[in-house]
């Protein structure tokens, strides 16, 4: 069965849809979290993020597709729009704003084991471009996690 372009231009769409609102909460959070030490981890995702989504789009243009549109959708904006929201009803704390970006990130993830686990595997190439960046995901997101967490560590000795 031969998948055309137009196939692995959608499925790249929507992972440049899910890395641009991945880029978008760490830049919401490092705008508004109160630490400084998050808030130079956060600059360097938001880096991140947009050297993965720079890689997609010549990505995209390289199979003949437009890298200024996204296949994103109205779902991920209102997901998006809640996590800010729930921020900022929670005070817009550290831990709420990590965990946006912890919720944003795992959904990225999903995006990607989905598109590698089709068509994509028909090309090597394509293959390991992809997983590259998915490791890279998920190393940030383990790094956030441990950050994360450790919010929740207490000192209970006297």
């Amino acid at each position: 069965m031969e998948t055309y372009p137009e196939n692995y231009v959608r499925q790249l769409q929507r992972l440049l849809g899910l890395v641009t609102d991945s880029q978008q909460h760490y830049q919401y959070a490092e705008e508004n979290i109160k630490s400084t030490e998050f808030k130079d981890l956060l600059k360097f995702y938001v880096k991140e993020r947009k050297k993965i989504s720079e890689d997609l789009r010549e990505k995209i243009a390289s199979f003949g597709g437009n890298p200024n549109e996204n296949d994103l959708g109205f779902l991920s904006m209102l997901e998006r729009s809640w996590h800010e929201i729930q921020a900022k009803a929670a005070g817009r704390g550290d831990q709420e704003l990590l965990e946006s970006c912890r919720n944003s990130d795992q959904y990225l993830l999903d995006g990607y084991d989905d598109v590698l686990q089709g068509s994509v595997l028909e090309r090597p190439d394509l293959k390991a471009f992809l997983s590259e960046q998915r490791l890279a995901i998920n190393e940030s997101f383990w790094e956030l996690d441990r950050h994360y967490f450790n919010l929740f560590k207490t000192d209970n000795t006297l």
